[in-house]
């Protein structure tokens, strides 16, 4: 029953970016997500080629069986063929329904296929050599089979032969169990008889304590295994003895061979006998434990444990009642151990199985029904296994009836009537199987059911009372503390993370992820791990503390789930950038191609987004959140509004206000006050005060009106007044209003401004008096030699920057033209590019988005040159309606 973490995310709000506008940080905001691994229940798993190859082997077994049961003397070769007739006859050989149904023809043609061979070998060829045996044999027999899964129709036949000799397998293998009974007592004994010859120690001490021990041993656990007592100290699980006691009945039967007498002439035919059970019941006992068949697991322990208490006891009384008396005189009894009292050996037998009787009866007979439920669980995995779910499900019903402990049959009831859309039939056998038989399985899919039926209180109280029964599961124990989140208990959520021992990576990620979402200060030191679902969370509380990371998550080897692609692609993007763009926009376009659900589509184009942005690539940046609008209509005000603050960030007051007065009319409640004031100072004052009307937003402190309802002016007004219009007004205007301003920290930020945005209009006076404001005094942004840099950088395009201040902040040398807003870069660029008609689609780009006077003159220009002068006369005529006539008429003279 597979218990795997499945993933979900929970997206937070982190900060893309920060800019400062006056007074106002603006913080531009991004979703990150936080990754959770909630465990779940899957469906059972059962493995077809597996059952296939168990059959085969189980074949196999059968070929050297049958030829073995050839070399025996005539009363036993009678025995052993009834033998065989009785495991075919129960190896449910008739359902294969050959010439109708249940008849009786399958199961001669077998035996006909099978005995015939070994009936010849044994009256006529009785000088063949076991090699020459086998081959006849095993021929006969698997042509015989594969003639009847050949003839018959019902589906997968083979499959339905190796589920149902499972069966009669399991019988030969409780034969098995039983002839090594008292291997371990009578091998200790035989081991201490051989050390004892000649010494003459009373070893009858030694063998009685061994027993003792060995007898405590088995006692207890069986007590174990079912479940009466909780044992102070561990058992050894039944499997691990049967397997010592097989290897130790082999040199046993050494000794019996010699001492009685045996049905075959040759000690090789005994052996082989012995080593095919041992084999036999390890592979059965080994397939009940690998298909997880519960009621098979404990019929094998119970019937097992039961044999060795029986015989271990019987054997124990047999050698002292018999030998008592020369035990201790260090003679070779190991010769005669079997031999002189063979009818109190027999009669040893027979009370062994009088008294393994009274156990099967002290026990409520129990292997009785484990039996059949074991028999109903392998008809179910036939029928699981060839997809009929109805059959299955009512047959593993039966089975869970017939044997309480059989939690994959409950489980596997519960998922196929999910399967089948009755959610209400799964909870309801959940509880059953709670009331009755809980396991972790069936609690954390009961759980993950009422969660889903919003039955929060329901699915804490499960995991809670599950807990009783498996404290300290690291299991329930997750999943209940995500729980906790789910109901805002986050304290409790992260108690009960910190109370599990198991330090697994699913436990220390979600706590990860929970101390995030919660603002919950960890006392913990997280280091960087592998994991890479830790690593995302890393990613996302870094972002919303606004730090790098120490790790670079690989993004090209991202998992194909959904979840941890886009989470991992998107918190890295947040947070720092390690490969190319170009490489990175690949990845992310075929992604959005594929073809896939609206949500994860738009969650790949924002992360598109973010990429772009984080290479201030602000042309890309805006037209994908222009494509994100029309694509994504229902989600369109996002995008407008962060449009918005990207254009507000680069001064772009005016397509900002439009991008805002889009979202309010498509019903954007979430404004702030600095929207607003852009709104305002955009020329939009109706909106704005509509919107602080019907939405109870505030325009910003520094903004006050007087008793004729006009703004109060103050710097920060007459700071957004020029901001507003920055763009679009000439070097002198600005340099007007420098000088105009009065706060200091305004006259750096515009003198800032300037020299970004508009230093192709700069002479070296300008220089030198903006090097003043910018690197004197407290509200200093640069050094003196970032200063020199930053002039060179914008100006002639030095090659090496060295300060990371600047190399961050344009990155020049990714592209001069993704941000049309830097126009010296442009006209960088444009210095740069020979052909005309590339320079004409530079400035075609950067027009529509910068209207910068010099800029548009060479649009203008550019346009002549290249025979496309209407576009040129255009753009003269959009020009007049942001400057004035002289303004325009000295630019055309100093420009064309």
């Amino acid at each position: 029953m597979p218990i795997l973490p499945g993933v979900f995310a929970e997206s937070i709000s982190v900060p893309l970016h920060f800019y400062k506008l006056g007074t106002e940080i603006i913080n531009l905001d991004i979703d990150n997500f936080l990754v959770f691994q909630n465990f779940e229940s899957l469906p059972p798993i059962l493995n077809t080629e597996f059952s296939l190859f168990f059959g085969i082997l189980v074949i196999l077994f059968l070929c050297f069986g049958l030829t073995l049961i050839s070399t025996l003397k005539k009363m036993y070769f009678i025995a052993g063929s009834a033998g065989a007739i009785f495991f075919f006859t129960f190896s449910g050989i008739n359902g294969l329904n050959i010439g109708g149904l249940s008849t009786n023809f399958p199961l001669i043609i077998l035996l006909l296929g099978a005995l015939t061979p070994v009936a010849i070998i044994h009256f006529f060829l009785e000088n063949w050599s076991l090699s020459k045996r086998f081959f006849l044999v095993s021929t006969s027999l698997i042509a015989t089979i594969f003639l009847l899964t050949q003839i018959t129709e019902i589906e997968a036949s083979p499959l339905y032969l190796s589920e149902n000799i499972t069966l009669p397998v399991a019988f030969l293998a409780v034969i098995f169990m039983l002839h090594i009974g008292h291997a371990v007592i009578s091998s200790a004994s035989i081991f201490l008889i051989k050390l004892n010859q000649g010494v003459k120690l009373k070893i009858t001490w030694h063998i009685t304590i061994i027993s003792i021990v060995y007898f405590l041993l088995v006692l207890f656990t069986l007590f174990d295994t079912m479940g009466e007592i909780n044992l102070p100290f561990p058992t050894l699980p039944p499997l691990v003895i049967m397997l010592v006691a097989g290897v130790l009945g082999y040199y046993v039967l050494d000794y019996k061979i010699t001492q009685t007498p045996q049905a075959f002439d040759q000690p090789l035919i005994g052996k082989s006998f012995y080593l095919i059970g041992l084999g036999a019941t390890t592979w059965i006992w080994g397939k009940a434990i690998y298909t997880y068949n519960q009621p098979l697991i404990e019929f094998f322990n119970h019937t097992f444990l039961y044999g060795q208490i029986a015989l271990s006891l019987l054997f124990f009384a047999y050698l002292l009642t018999n030998f008592s008396s020369i035990l201790n005189n260090g003679e070779p009894l190991e010769k005669v151990i079997f031999k002189p009292q063979f009818f109190a050996y027999f009669h040893m037998r027979i009370g062994s199985i009088m008294f393994l009787v009274i156990l099967v009866i002290f026990a409520d007979a129990v292997i009785a029904v484990q039996l059949k439920s074991a028999s109903l669980n392998l008809s179910a995995d036939y029928y699981y296994q060839t997809d009929r779910p109805q059959h299955a499900r009512i047959l593993y019903e039966n089975s869970w009836e017939n044997y309480f402990k059989n939690d994959r049959a409950k489980n596997s009831v519960a998922h196929l009537y999910l399967q089948d859309k009755q959610q209400n039939m799964a909870i309801r056998h959940l509880e059953e199987s709670f009331d009755f038989a809980p396991n972790v399985p069936n609690i954390l899919l009961l759980s993950s059911r009422l969660h889903q039926a919003d039955k929060i209180v329901e699915a804490v109280f499960y995991l809670e009372k599950g807990l009783e029964f498996f404290p300290e599961n690291p299991k329930l124990l997750n999943n209940l503390a995500l729980l906790y989140s789910k109901i805002n208990q986050p304290i409790k959520a992260i108690e009960v993370l910190n109370s599990t021992k198991n330090d697994q990576k699913t436990i220390i990620a979600n706590k990860l992820a929970l101390e995030v979402k919660h603002n919950i200060e960890s006392k913990e030191i997280q280091n960087p791990s592998k994991d890479q679902i830790r690593q995302i969370n890393h990613l996302a509380k870094a972002n919303k503390l606004g730090n790098y990371t120490d790790f670079i998550l690989d993004t090209d080897n991202l998992p194909d789930q959904f979840v941890l692609k886009s989470s991992g692609l998107r918190n890295q993007f947040t947070n720092q950038t390690a490969t190319s763009y170009d490489s990175d926009l690949t990845i992310l376009n075929n992604l959005i191609n594929i073809q896939q659900s609206s949500y994860e589509e738009r969650n790949y184009w924002e992360t598109r987004v973010v990429r772009a942005f984080q290479d201030q690539r602000i042309n890309e940046t805006l037209k994908f959140l222009s494509g994100a609008s029309f694509s994504f209509p229902n989600h369109a005000v996002k995008y407008n509004v962060m449009s918005a603050e990207i254009l507000a960030s680069q001064l772009d007051f005016e397509k900002a206000a439009l991008e805002l007065t889009v979202a309010a009319v498509d019903g954007f409640l979430s404004f702030k006050p600095h929207h607003l004031a852009i709104l305002y100072f955009s020329g939009k004052t109706e909106e704005a005060k509509a919107l602080q009307q019907n939405q109870g937003v505030n325009f910003p402190n520094w903004m006050g009106w007087d008793d004729r309802g006009e703004l109060l002016e103050n710097d920060q007004t007459k700071f957004y007044e020029i901001l507003s219009t920055f763009h679009q007004s000439t070097k002198e205007k600005l340099m007007l209003n420098l000088e105009e301003l009065i706060t200091e920290n305004f006259k750096s930020d515009l003198a800032n401004y300037l020299m970004l945005y508009k230093s192709h209009w700069l002479e070296k006076e300008d220089f030198d008096y903006l090097e003043k404001l910018l690197t004197q005094g407290v509200n200093a942004i640069w050094t003196k030699e970032e200063f020199e840099e930053l002039k060179e950088v914008l100006g002639k395009g030095k090659g090496q920057i060295q300060s990371e201040k600047i190399k961050k902040m344009l990155k020049p040398e990714i592209s001069k033209t993704k941000n049309a807003y830097v126009t010296p870069l442009i006209f960088q660029a444009l210095a740069n590019e020979k052909e005309a008609l590339k320079r004409y689609e530079i400035l075609q780009e950067s027009i529509q988005f910068n209207k910068d006077p010099i800029l548009w003159m060479a649009y203008v220009k550019e346009s002549r040159n290249n025979g496309l002068g209407n576009y040129g006369t255009k753009a003269i005529e959009d020009m007049s309606k942001w400057l004035s006539f002289e303004e325009l008429e000295k630019l055309m003279i100093e420009n064309l």
